[in-house]
């Protein structure tokens, strides 16, 4: 008996879409084995709260509970020095007791009054850190107010994060002090936990800049990006790189325009500083490209290259796509022609 032509086609076209389906879907693994449970230990609340009455007995408890942090945060974060310094704590106490740093302080506390649905972000993307990396520690995630002066960092096995860096983008303080727009979109707290696996990865994968051109940074921070995919599987592309809706749709209709654009102008192996920072760091737009495009298209370009060469081999670990550090050859590998 003959099948009907039309429902061969539709059958056909369902098996295309499964499989369609299964390969993009390749890093949504099942994570229901991975015992975890993260915590965002709020470095803020015990330094705003501190026994001021007895600094002694209060730094040396910060320092035996937060360690390497508490150091950096000291010397780099707020620049008051080490706590090793003669005037360390009267440092300390002006900076808590400045008013506008306690301002701050309370209007994030506010804000971040609840740390549980972080706690189960940073949980599902950690448990997904587990399964890939099974023998790994997770870090210890270290939430801090410092009145807008650094948003990141990482030392030894922390994450710092400066919550008031992510207080929505239409928050007074960012408007007061003039950030531009384009920045303030990527300050809204659904951020944090994408932004601290990002900052993660740099810790795990530093730049390798034995020969730095804007291929390699496009290529190395496109893996940094798909990191964090192959963490949270189910992020849509435009909340995992801070761009709009109308962003990624740009930077899809005209990724053929942009890869021609690199090439002919010969701008892929350009070691000049400046093109390089135009092409993957936070702008209005990107250079090169029109005004329409988001800054950092590159960025999301080095990231379709990652996707095309992880396609081509399927066998690898996280890791090892990760741990690629030739970026011409893996450009080669990847075959990528959009």
């Amino acid at each position: 008996m003959m099948i009907p032509v039309q429902r061969t086609i539709l059958f056909i076209t369902g098996i295309a879409l499964l499989l369609c389906g299964c390969r993009n879907n390749s890093l949504d693994v099942d994570i229901s084995g991975v015992d975890l449970k993260m915590r965002l230990e709020r470095f803020d609340r015990d330094l705003f709260e501190m026994d001021q009455d007895n600094m002694d007995g209060a730094i040396s408890a910060m320092y035996r509970q937060y360690d390497d942090f508490f150091d950096v945060f000291n010397v780099h974060v707020i620049s008051i020095g080490q706590a090793s310094s003669r005037r360390y704590s009267s440092y300390l106490s002006m900076f808590i007791n400045d008013p506008t740093n306690r301002e701050v302080y309370e209007y994030t506390d506010q804000i971040y009054s609840s740390s549980t649905e972080i706690e189960a972000e940073l949980t599902d993307g950690f448990r997904h850190y587990l399964y890939h990396y099974p023998d790994s520690v997770p870090p210890r995630v270290v939430a801090y107010v410092s009145r807008f002066n650094q948003g990141l960092f990482t030392v030894g096995h922390f994450v710092g994060v400066g919550l008031d860096q992510y207080l929505g983008s239409d928050c007074d303080y960012y408007r007061q002090m003039g950030t531009p727009i384009y920045l303030a979109q990527k300050k809204e707290p659904a951020r944090v936990s994408v932004d601290v696996m990002y900052a993660w990865a740099t810790q795990l994968y530093p730049y390798n800049d034995s020969l730095d051109n804007v291929l390699s940074r496009m290529i190395y921070h496109g893996q940094l990006a798909w990191f964090v995919g192959a963490m949270y599987p189910k992020l849509e592309e435009q909340e995992n790189m801070g761009f709009t809706d109308d962003q990624i749709k740009w930077c899809k209709n005209n990724e053929t325009q942009m890869w021609t654009r690199l090439v002919e102008e010969k701008l892929l192996f350009s070691t000049d500083p400046m093109n390089i920072r135009k092409l993957v760091e936070d702008a209005p737009n990107t250079r090169f490209f029109t005004t329409e495009s988001p800054g950092r298209a590159a960025v999301w370009q080095g990231w379709q290259i990652i996707n095309a060469f992880a396609e081509r081999n399927p066998n690898l670990s996280v890791h090892q796509v990760m741990s690629q550090r030739n970026y011409q050859e893996l450009l080669r590998q990847s075959r990528y022609n959009p």
